[in-house]
């Protein structure tokens, strides 16, 4: 989907309907939502356009939603890795690509 502030909603939703599928809810399924909506904020001031991938991948023990976009040279979000700390089970943050991780037991 397009990076651009019009589109984020349907991220947003499809972040939020991956991980009430995969079985989150209530504050693990909020706090997901804090640290995807970091990401995506931090893509919004990072880039100007062009495509916005976003993935997701569950089993019995894990959710995982991974947010990409090729064209990021630099993060503009201060102390995102720290907001993925405090939200998230564990995190993958490279330069162009985000992999958020939240336990489903």
């Amino acid at each position: 989907m397009p990076a651009d502030l019009a589109r984020v909603g349907e991220a947003r939703h499809f972040i939020a309907w991956r991980g009430a599928i995969a079985g989150l809810g209530g504050g693990r399924l909020n706090d997901l939502a804090v640290a995807a909506e970091a990401v995506l904020t931090d893509v919004l001031l990072s880039v100007r356009e062009g495509v916005l991938a976003i993935e997701s991948h569950h089993d019995e023990e894990v959710f995982r939603i991974s947010i990409e976009h090729p064209e990021i040279e630099e993060r503009r979000l201060r102390d995102l890795e720290r907001v993925l700390d405090t939200f998230l089970d564990g995190h993958e943050l490279t330069q162009t690509r985000v992999v958020l991780v939240k336990r489903l037991r």
